[in-house]
């Protein structure tokens, strides 16, 4: 063992262990606290800040506690976790780099989630409404600023967000989901939730934890907007949206901010105090992504050919509309099952119609067909049909 591996593991007793009740200031389940981690990774030289970042991250999406993620690593729990909280140091009370091979595996484990990624995103379909958002997601991040995405419900709008946010999730990209909360301290605990900081302690403690483990390099996504702006009393909304622009002013991330179109009413005709309070918000957004409110034409095109069916190209002249496509292609066997789905329905129930029809083509031997997909919508028809008693 190296004198650097002595000098760190005789303190390793006094260490904080991985039986450490949950409920302690530096744990969040059996592994250190998201704030914690952030501050003591920013101590170790910043060549290192990115890996150590995902790696956390990585090891909060598996669940793994700090003896599991130090195992993977192949050092003791105590280096780990001295290397997370930026205590990893030699006798002269220097900040020491990393352990090479705790380095070179979550560079290992981090090229291997990298080639899994590819895989699993094969399955997801690169649609026009998903392109714009991620393109909204690089502008903000990149230019630290503010942009906002309204549009109906079911158009892929929380899709094309969390997809983005696995493409990017090394420990810079935060995805916080607004549904249920009702005040100002749910949503410092959603944060913290995200964050991987335990809820479970004071509001004045809280706060101040969620704001640490926030900086510049970070990407806030907050979906569901709406729930605030619309859902709950207005003397609640302006704590709320008061706490957002603190989160983006104390901490300088980047913030993208996602509601349905009933979150954009309340920017654009509400009156009052809490209207002012949201147009001062709506003024500091430099990208502002209004999406149509049904899918788009090329949406279910390219959901269409990653299933293996035909559908007109885009017109090189024209809009890609569903007025155009039905006076260019009236024809066309999938128009009226697209469409219908289209304005009544959204992508969720696309993808479950063309799976379905997917089954129906399998026992019939045979590769998927719109006769297949009209069969499936058929029986979701036949299901919500008003029966006679």
């Amino acid at each position: 063992m190296s004198s650097i591996e002595n000098t760190t593991s005789a303190t390793a007793s006094s260490d904080v262990t991985d039986a450490t009740p949950a409920d302690t200031t530096e744990w969040d389940g059996t592994n250190l606290a998201g704030d914690v981690v952030a501050n003591g990774i920013r101590k170790n030289k910043p060549e290192y800040h990115e890996d150590l970042f995902w790696f956390y991250r990585y090891s909060g999406e598996k669940k793994m506690s700090q003896v599991e993620s130090a195992t993977l690593l192949g050092v003791d729990g105590g280096t780990y976790s001295k290397v997370l909280r930026g205590e990893y140091k030699n006798a002269a009370g220097l900040i020491l780099p990393p352990p090479a091979k705790m380095v070179s595996r979550i560079r290992v484990i981090r090229e291997q989630e990298r080639e899994d990624a590819e895989k699993r995103i094969k399955g997801r379909v690169m649609t026009p409404t998903v392109g714009e958002i991620h393109a909204v997601c690089r502008k903000v991040w990149n230019d630290r600023t503010i942009g906002f995405v309204f549009g109906e419900s079911h158009v892929g709008k929380t899709e094309g967000l969390k997809w983005f946010r696995d493409e990017n999730n090394h420990g810079a990209t935060i995805y916080v989901d607004l549904q249920g909360v009702a005040g100002v301290q749910d949503i410092f605990r959603t944060f913290a939730r995200a964050l991987r900081i335990s809820p479970n302690v004071s509001p004045t403690k809280l706060r101040p934890r969620v704001l640490a483990a926030i900086d510049q390099t970070n990407l806030v996504i907050v979906d569901e907007f709406h729930h605030i702006t619309y859902a709950y009393q207005k003397g609640g909304a302006i704590k709320m949206v008061n706490a957002l622009k603190e989160i983006k002013d104390r901490t300088g991330c980047a913030m993208v901010i996602c509601s349905t179109n009933v979150g954009r009413e309340e920017f654009d005709e509400g009156k009052g105090h809490e209207a002012k309070l949201l147009k001062q918000l709506w003024r500091r957004g430099t990208i502002k992504l209004q999406l149509p409110d049904a899918l788009r034409v090329g949406d279910v095109r390219a959901f269409a050919i990653a299933y293996g069916l035909d559908f007109p190209a885009a017109p090189e002249q024209a809009d890609d509309t569903w007025k155009n496509l039905n006076a260019n292609h009236p024809n066309f066997l999938g128009l009226k099952v697209s469409e219908r789905i289209a304005y009544e329905a959204g992508v969720k129930h696309l993808v479950c119609v063309f799976q379905d029809g997917n089954i129906i083509a399998g026992k019939k031997r045979r590769e998927l067909r719109w006769d297949d997909v009209i069969a499936a919508q058929a029986k979701y028809d036949a299901l919500s049909a008003r029966k006679a008693v």
